[in-house]
């Protein structure tokens, strides 16, 4: 356990929604889709970026901590 998180809790594809929707909200779509790698726009904005209400503040936590925001 790190950053007071149990990793059994989360997955990967929490962390790259988590990433898509605060990476859009950032510098836009066509950035997070480029970021997780999808040729198309539409993939990231039906399966990965989401409402700020449904962002898993745990992992948005963690990932403040990581870049220092």
């Amino acid at each position: 356990m790190r950053l007071g998180v149990e990793v059994e809790e989360y997955s990967t594809h929490i962390y790259r929604r988590t990433t898509a929707t605060l990476v859009e909200r950032a510098a836009g779509l066509t950035i997070a889709s480029r970021l997780l790698g999808h040729a198309n726009e539409m993939v990231t904005r039906n399966n990965y970026v989401i409402t700020a209400e449904q962002v898993d503040v745990v992992t948005a936590d963690i990932l403040d901590t990581i870049l220092g925001t």
